[in-house]
């Protein structure tokens, strides 16, 4: 990260209990950053089971969360994409009704200029991600966001995969560590989900790049969460982080 989060208030994001209190560290996060409006929507494949936190309710008063263009359109890959009125004009395969939500969304709320990142877990039926705006201007938004997506990205890929853990059926860390590819042993190291997950390709023998297909995140992402874990493991390269990830995870399956 070069600066819009520090480290240990991602260590705090990773470390929160709830949902309540997960929102409330994220949307201080986003608002610190500039971000007026924080919008967090995840449904199942089916476009059912609306989970909604925001801070702009009348983004979408009168309308079913599910109804939202961000929904149908931004989530139809990984790439990022700027949203509200100032943007809308740009994509000719929105119907009117959704242009019609969209600027009734800028008038009802203030949110002109923003951007989607879309987010799913590999094994999560549910998908969504975040909507985040401000009031600006298109030519001011897109100064204030320029060479700062990825690291938006991986700031909400930590808020949006602690919030799956943290949902989860009901069942916490179990279910939550069927949607990881990596071993996740009861005796866990100070590493993260996310950062063991990272790890543990990288044991496999995988590149920063495979890793990040296999993760289906950027590979600025893994990146990220690599330095992190060589942070917490007191090395500097990859050789050495994964020899200590690997005497870590026999230490805690033999613990179990």
């Amino acid at each position: 990260m070069s600066g819009i989060v520090k480290w240990d208030e991602i260590d705090r994001l990773e470390h929160c209990r709830d949902v309540e209190d997960l929102w409330a560290q994220a949307l201080g996060l986003l608002s610190g950053i500039g971000f007026e409006f924080v919008i967090y929507l995840t449904v199942d494949e089916a476009f059912g089971a609306p989970q909604l936190f925001s801070n702009a309710p009348a983004v979408h008063a009168g309308t079913p969360a599910a109804n939202d263009p961000f929904l149908a359109h931004c989530c139809s890959s990984y790439a990022a994409t700027f949203t509200g009125a100032e943007f809308v004009d740009d994509y000719a395969y929105l119907g009117e009704q959704e242009r019609a939500f969209i600027r009734a969304a800028s008038e009802k709320s203030g949110f002109h200029a923003g951007i989607a990142l879309p987010m799913r877990l590999q094994g999560s039926a549910r998908f969504g991600g975040f909507n985040l705006g401000t009031g600006k201007t298109r030519a001011e938004f897109k100064a204030m966001v320029e060479g700062r997506i990825e690291e938006l990205r991986f700031l909400c890929l930590v808020v949006h995969r602690k919030m799956e853990e943290l949902t989860a059926g009901g069942a916490g860390d179990a279910a939550f560590r069927q949607r990881l590819l990596a071993p996740f042993p009861k005796a866990r190291a100070a590493l993260s989900p996310r950062e063991q997950e990272v790890m543990y390709l990288f044991s496999q023998g995988l590149s920063t790049k495979q890793a990040a297909e296999a993760c289906q995140i950027s590979t600025h992402t893994v990146s990220d969460y690599a330095k992190s874990a060589y942070r917490k493991l007191g090395v500097r390269n990859r050789v050495a982080a994964v020899r200590q990830y690997e005497a870590l995870l026999a230490s805690a399956e033999a613990a179990e």
